[in-house]
């Protein structure tokens, strides 16, 4: 399978490098979408030999993504691997998700230890979501907000997100997966929480409550 792993950044010029570095002993097809990035972000991907696309205003990481997979599938790729460009995902675990998707799975989520290294807040929230989720699309992941994942190009036309909203993505992406019952699996994957103030909180997990008719029933 053609793999391709899209990253979206913002103001990451610190730990960027190492990120496109630690993927590239797994896959060479690395997309960086700079998302209005004020740092030298685009430089140092070009330099670390990712393939670099750029927003001119910061969209959101929804809308960041979305461009990185739209520009995969016109490179041909088969799978999209996502992860976030701070370092809170250890590439290693990319042949993981693979793996899973060669076995037959549309969509495979990383899953944390939420027990460990994850401000209470966040567990909370991430908890009450997932609960929510669970009782309106019927699907269980523990883990709404990790954006390490992975799926074939199958599953994003049918998980595919509204990129105007800036936050929430990654639990629509849930939420259609369970609405249109594709076949999915989760990955454990290391917990790095490097930025407290990022990651679901009660108060986005109460957002969702909003925004579930729209997932429901477009």
């Amino acid at each position: 399978m053609k793999v391709y792993v899209v990253i979206p950044a913002y103001n990451e010029e610190s730990m960027i490098s190492e990120v496109i570095h630690r993927v590239k002993k797994f896959t060479k097809n690395i997309i960086v979408v700079d998302d209005g990035s004020k740092d030298k972000t685009s430089k140092v991907d070009k330099k670390a030999g990712a393939f670099v696309l750029r927003h001119k205003i910061n969209l959101g990481q929804g809308a960041a993504r979305m461009t990185g997979c739209e520009a995969a599938w016109r490179m041909g790729a088969e799978v999209v691997v996502t992860l976030d460009a701070d370092g809170q995902h250890n590439p290693i675990h990319i042949s993981k998700f693979v793996k899973k998707i060669a076995e037959g799975y549309d969509i495979v989520f990383g899953q944390r230890n939420l027990k460990s290294g994850i401000p209470l807040d966040r567990r909370l929230g991430l908890k009450l979501g997932s609960m929510i989720i669970r009782i309106f699309f019927g699907i269980n992941i523990k883990d709404l907000g990790c954006v390490f994942r992975a799926f074939t190009k199958k599953a994003y036309s049918k998980i595919k997100w509204n990129p105007l909203i800036r936050y929430g993505s990654e639990t629509e992406m849930v939420a259609r997966t369970g609405k249109n019952k594709l076949k999915y699996a989760t990955v454990p994957i290391e917990t790095i929480y490097i930025d407290k103030y990022k990651g679901m909180t009660i108060i986005d997990a109460l957002v969702i409550i909003f925004s579930i008719p729209s997932w429901l029933f477009s």
